[in-house]
C-alpha cells in the first residue's frame, strides 16, 4: 500500500464531498441549528399546551347516591379545582359523555366495613385516550387525596386519637446520586441511540456515492487507470467515509447534548451544578472510532457491490434497521455492560455509553469493545478489497436478483443470493407468525407442523414447480460407510462443546428464568421417550437440514465453499430467533454445513443434527442416574473437564472425515 497515493485519493474524495454545498449544510450547519430549534421549541410548546389544557378545564357530571354531609363535602372540595365545572348527573349523562360535552362522570357511593366504619367510594369515568379527560382525572385524584387526608384527621380528633398515629412510619429518601450522575443516566439512555444512528447515516450518505455513484457517473474507470493501485483507492475512499461520519457524529453530538441539557433543566429535575460530561464524551468518541470504521467498511462493500446509488440504498436499509434495533438496548432497564455484551457490535457501544455517562465503567470492557470491533472491521475491509479486485462485481451490470424472465430462460437462475435472502425472509416470517402460533396452541403438534409444513414442504414444492431434480439439488445421496462411522465421533464432541459454550454464556450473562422454562418445555412433552426423540430430534434433523443444508446453500454457491459455509451457519443461527443461543448454534451450523458441502451428502448433517438433539433428550431423561454424575455438575450442566477430550476427539474425527471425503470434495465443485 502506497500511503502517499492513499492520501491523494482521500483528499480528492474530500474535495468532491465538500464541493457539494448541500453536504456541507446538512453535515455541519443543519445539526447546529436543528436540535436547539426542535428541543427548545418543542419544550416550550409542550409547556404552553399543558397550560392551555389546564385553562380549558373540564365539565364533570356528579351523581351523589349517598346525600350525606361527607359526600357533599367531597363535592365541595372538588368544586374548588380551578376551571372545573360540576353539574348534576341527569338521565342523558352518558350521551353527554359520548358527545364529549362533559369530560367525566363522578359517582359517589358508600359501604359499611366489618368494623362498622362507613367508607365512601368515588368512581370516576373518563377517557384515558383523551388528553383533556386524562388531565381531569389526575386533578380529581389529587383533590380527593387531600380531602381524604383531612377527613381521616378529623375523625381521629373526634375519637380522641392523635392524628399523628397515621404517620407512625415516616419515609424519607436519601438520594446518594448527585445531579451529575442523574443527568448522565438520562443522557446515557437517549444519546447512544441517536449517536449510533447519526454515525451510520453520516457514513451511508457518503459511501453510496463514492463507488456506486461513480459507477453511475462513469468516472470510476478514470480513477482506476490513473496509476493508483486498487488497494490505495479502497483505503482512500474508506478514510473519507470514516472522516465524514465522525465529523457528522461530533457536530450532532455536541449540538444535541447541549440542547438536551437545556431541556432537562427546564423539566424541573434537580440538576443544579451538573455539567456536560465532556471527559466521558471524549472517551466515547475514541470508542466510537472503531464502530465508525466498521460501518465504513460494510457500507463501502455495499457501495462496491451495487450497480448504482439506488441499489446501494436498498442494501443499506437492513443494516440501518438492524443497527437501530441493537442501539435501542440503551432504553432497556437492568441491561448492563459485561464481557459478553462488549463483544456484540453496536450493543457494546450503546451500553458503554450508559456506563460512561454515570462514570461506572471498566477499562477492560472499553478495551474488549474496541478490539472486538476492530477485528470485525479488518474482516469487513478485507471483503471490500476482495470485491474491489473482482472485475465481475466491480463492473457488475446484470441484475442478479433472478427475475421471472431469467428464471424462465434457465431454472438455475432461481438460485441467486437475492432470491435466497427473499426465501429466507419469507420462511422466517412464516416461523414467527404461523409456527409460533401453532406451538403456543399445542407444542407437540405445533413443532411437527412447523418442521413439515413450513420448512420441508415448500422446498419440495418449489423444486417440483421448477422441474429440478430433487435428489441432486438437495444432495440426497447416501454417504460412504466410512463417513457414517465418523459422524457420531463428530456429533457427540461437537454437542458437548456447544453445550459447554452455552453454559459459559449463562455464567457471564445469566439466562432469564422465563427463557429456561420455555426451553425446558421442549424436553417435557407428554410423550414417551421415543415420541420425544421423533419430535425434537428426528423431525428437525430431517426438515431443517433439507432447508439449510440442502436448499439454502444452492443460493450462495457463487461465493465459494468457505463463504457458503459461514453464510449458511449465520442464517441458521439467526433463524432460531434466540439471542442466547446464537453463537452456539452458529458453531454447530458451521460443522453441519461443512459435512454436507464437503461430502456432497446431506445425510451426514441429518445424522449429526439428530444425534445433537437426541443427546439433549438423553441427558434430560437420565440426568438422575448415578453414572452420569461423573460427567454432570447438576441435572442440566456438564462438567468443564469434558471439554478437553471432546476437543481432541472432534479434531481427530474431522481430520479423518476430511481425508475420506477427498474424492467427494472434488466432485462437489459446482
Amino acid at each position: 500500500m502506497n500511503f502517499k497515493k492513499v492520501i491523494i485519493v482521500f483528499r480528492k474524495e474530500l474535495m468532491e464531498v465538500f464541493r457539494d454545498k448541500r453536504t456541507i449544510f446538512t453535515t455541519l450547519l443543519l445539526p447546529v441549528i436543528l436540535y436547539p430549534i426542535l428541543i427548545v421549541g418543542f419544550n416550550a410548546i409542550m409547556a404552553r399546551q399543558s397550560n392551555v389544557l389546564e385553562e380549558q378545564g373540564a365539565t364533570v357530571a356528579v351523581c351523589d347516591s349517598v346525600q350525606t354531609a361527607e359526600s357533599m363535602r367531597i363535592i365541595n372540595d372538588l368544586s374548588k379545582i380551578e376551571n372545573f365545572k360540576f353539574i348534576p348527573a341527569s338521565d342523558s349523562v352518558q350521551s353527554l359523555y359520548q358527545s364529549k360535552d362533559i369530560q367525566g362522570i363522578v359517582t359517589i357511593r358508600d359501604s359499611i366495613t366489618a368494623n362498622g366504619l362507613k367508607v365512601y367510594h368515588v368512581f370516576v369515568q373518563y377517557d384515558a385516550a383523551n388528553d383533556r379527560s386524562s388531565m381531569m382525572y389526575s386533578k380529581l385524584a389529587e383533590a380527593l387525596q387531600e380531602t381524604e387526608q383531612e377527613m381521616v384527621r378529623e375523625k381521629l380528633e373526634i375519637s380522641g386519637i392523635d392524628p399523628e398515629l397515621v404517620n407512625l412510619v415516616d419515609l424519607r429518601e436519601r438520594d446518594t446520586a448527585d445531579s451529575q450522575k442523574k443527568m448522565g443516566m438520562i443522557l446515557g439512555m437517549i444519546l447512544p441511540y441517536i449517536m449510533i444512528m447519526m454515525l451510520l447515516t453520516g457514513a451511508s450518505v457518503v459511501a453510496a456515492d463514492l463507488v456506486a455513484g461513480e459507477k453511475e457517473r462513469k468516472t470510476l474507470e478514470t480513477l482506476l487507470v490513473a496509476g493508483v493501485r486498487r488497494i490505495d483507492v479502497v483505503i482512500g475512499k474508506y478514510l473519507t467515509i470514516i472522516f465524514m461520519s465522525m465529523v457528522n457524529l461530533i457536530v450532532n453530538l455536541f449540538s444535541i447534548s447541549f440542547s438536551l441539557r437545556y431541556m432537562l433543566a427546564q423539566s424541573g429535575l434537580d440538576l443544579a451544578g451538573a455539567n456536560m460530561p465532556i471527559k466521558a464524551i471524549l472517551i466515547l468518541l475514541v470508542a466510537m472510532l472503531p464502530l465508525a470504521t466498521l460501518f465504513a467498511a460494510i457500507l463501502l462493500s455495499i457501495s462496491t457491490f451495487s450497480r448504482n446509488i439506488k441499489e446501494a440504498r436498498t442494501y443499506e436499509q437492513p443494516i440501518l434497521i438492524i443497527s437501530m434495533i441493537m442501539a435501542m438496548i440503551s432504553f432497556l432497564p437492568a441491561v448492563e455492560m459485561n464481557s459478553l455484551m462488549a463483544l456484540i457490535p453496536v450493543v457494546n457501544i450503546a451500553l458503554l455509553f450508559k456506563a460512561l455517562m454515570i462514570n461506572d465503567y471498566q477499562v477492560s470492557h472499553l478495551l474488549i469493545t474496541i478490539i472486538s470491533t476492530l477485528v470485525l472491521d479488518v474482516i469487513a475491509i478485507w471483503v471490500t478489497i476482495k470485491l474491489f479486485n473482482t472485475e465481475g462485481i466491480l463492473f457488475r451490470s446484470e441484475d442478479d436478483s433472478g427475475g421471472i424472465k431469467s428464471i424462465k430462460k434457465n431454472k438455475r437462475n432461481f438460485f441467486t443470493p437475492y432470491n435466497g435472502l427473499v426465501y429466507y425472509t419469507l420462511a422466517l416470517v412464516a416461523l414467527y407468525y404461523i409456527g409460533s402460533r401453532w406451538q403456543i396452541q399445542d407444542l407437540t403438534s405445533g413443532l411437527v407442523k412447523t418442521q413439515i409444513i413450513l420448512f420441508a414442504l415448500p422446498v419440495l414444492v418449489i423444486l417440483r414447480l421448477l422441474k429440478m431434480p430433487v435428489a441432486k439439488t438437495l444432495r440426497l445421496k447416501l454417504p460412504s460407510w466410512k463417513q457414517v462411522v465418523l459422524i457420531p465421533f463428530i456429533a457427540i464432541p461437537a454437542t458437548i462443546l456447544v453445550s459447554l459454550f452455552s453454559q459459559l454464556i449463562n455464567v457471564i450473562y445469566p439466562f432469564p428464568e422465563s427463557y429456561l422454562e420455555s426451553m425446558g418445555k421442549l424436553f417435557e412433552l407428554d410423550l414417551p421417550l421415543w415420541g420425544s426423540f421423533l419430535v425434537v430430534a428426528v423431525a428437525p434433523g430431517i426438515c431443517e437440514e433439507l432447508l439449510f443444508r440442502g436448499f439454502m446453500p444452492r443460493f450462495f454457491e457463487k461465493y465459494g465453499f468457505k463463504i457458503n459455509i459461514i453464510l449458511i451457519a449465520l442464517l441458521f443461527a439467526a433463524f432460531h430467533l434466540d439471542p442466547f443461543r446464537f453463537f452456539p448454534v452458529f458453531l454447530l451450523g458451521l460443522i453441519l454445513a461443512y459435512l454436507t458441502l464437503r461430502s456432497g451428502s446431506i445425510v451426514n448433517s441429518m445424522i449429526l443434527h439428530i444425534l445433537n438433539n437426541g443427546f439433549a433428550i438423553f441427558i434430560m431423561a437420565f440426568s438422575g442416574s448415578a453414572w452420569l454424575n461423573y460427567f454432570m455438575q447438576d441435572q442440566e450442566n456438564l462438567r468443564y473437564w469434558v471439554a478437553l477430550p471432546a476437543v481432541v476427539i472432534l479434531y481427530l474425527a474431522l481430520r479423518a472425515f476430511h481425508k475420506v471425503t477427498a474424492k467427494e470434495a472434488e466432485l462437489c465443485v459446482e
